[in-house]
């Protein structure tokens, strides 16, 4: 079964057979958000990149046999219709857009199924920052939020472009500890961010996940399950793997805090075109950072477990057991 998610960033495809075992995976930046809330549409570049992708995975796989969904981008594109029709004319492949309910159960489909393989059971708050929403899912709950790391930036892209970067402060030692033991988040950037550009994205993270919070807070669950190219990154970043040699087996079951967000989000800003190209994959740098502040700006002192298993395998995994998921019966 070929499962292919078509994300608002990425398209990610998984093979899997009727066990649920990987046969070959796949990840490929398309940034169909980009520029979308300029002039609504997904983007001639975006298009070329999705061809690009299809035209590889066509190499390989019968495209017509594979079940195909795309996400937030393709929900809110004036041009979806035209998009897929053409997608269908060259690779007979047949893309369905899925609501945001529907998205986000299968997400923890796919996230709890990697848990479970993994022996790890608990009562668990699930959420999947994508490139144009977030979905944040716990018991019979699944909501979408509108943000994700590929729209927050570009929403503010201007306001950062039109900022001038400062000569960045040396701060002793003690000066440092004194700002790490204020207990507000924001004051803290504030003071602790010298980089008046990355301090716009910090502080506007705070703004851009508000309502969220607001229902993290009212699920009172402390346990959470992270998934997409954020928390994945980070995870790779500890364990010294860069963009061509990452390994999701290495990914499933790390555990991330609150401060690495803060951490590897001023890594990943200070880091060279070139070298943030090696480390983390072309044209990534900027919304990594973003999705950095969103997530440092959202949880607090919660427990947060990554795996790198979503929608992909979720659709798989509801074909194969041949699933309704909300008005949508999978079928192999």
């Amino acid at each position: 079964m070929l499962g292919i998610d078509i994300g608002s960033n990425t398209l990610r495809a998984v093979l899997m057979d009727k066990k649920l075992n990987k046969k070959a995976e796949f990840e490929f930046i398309i940034t169909a958000a980009k520029n979308l809330d300029y002039d609504g549409k997904i983007g001639e570049e975006a298009v070329e990149k999705l061809k690009n992708a299809l035209t590889i995975l066509s190499k390989h796989y019968k495209l017509s046999s594979a079940i195909a969904l795309a996400t937030a981008a393709f929900r809110k594109a004036s041009n979806t219709k035209e998009i897929l029709n053409s997608l269908y004319n060259e690779f007979g492949i047949t893309i369905q857009v899925i609501d945001a309910q529907t998205e986000a159960q299968l997400s923890v489909l796919g996230m709890q199924t990697a848990l479970n393989r993994l022996g790890i059971y608990g009562d668990f708050a699930f959420c999947d920052l994508g490139g144009a929403s977030c979905e944040f899912s716990f018991a019979n709950h699944y909501t979408s939020y509108d943000f994700g790391i590929v729209r927050f930036y570009e929403k503010i892209k201007t306001q950062i472009k039109n900022t001038q970067a400062n000569t960045k402060l040396k701060k002793n030692k003690k000066y440092i500890a004194c700002i790490k033991r204020l207990k507000d988040k924001k004051t803290k950037l504030h003071f602790l961010l010298n980089d008046t550009r990355l301090k716009i994205i910090a502080l506007q993270a705070f703004e851009e996940v508000k309502n969220l919070k607001k229902a993290l807070q009212a699920s009172k669950k402390k346990y959470i399950v992270l998934n997409s190219g954020v928390p994945t990154t980070l995870c790779a970043l500890k364990l010294g793997l860069n963009y061509e040699n990452y390994e999701a087996k290495k990914i499933n079951g790390m555990r991330l805090n609150t401060r690495d967000f803060l951490y590897y989000g001023v890594q990943l800003w200070n880091m060279s075109e070139k070298e943030a190209q090696y480390i983390v994959g072309k044209t990534r740098k900027n919304y990594l950072v973003a999705g950095c502040f969103l997530l440092f700006a959202l949880f607090e002192n919660h427990k947060l477990i990554v795996v790198d298993e979503g929608l992909r395998e979720g659709i798989c995994k509801a074909a194969i057991e041949k699933k309704q998921i909300n008005t949508f019966l999978f079928e192999t």
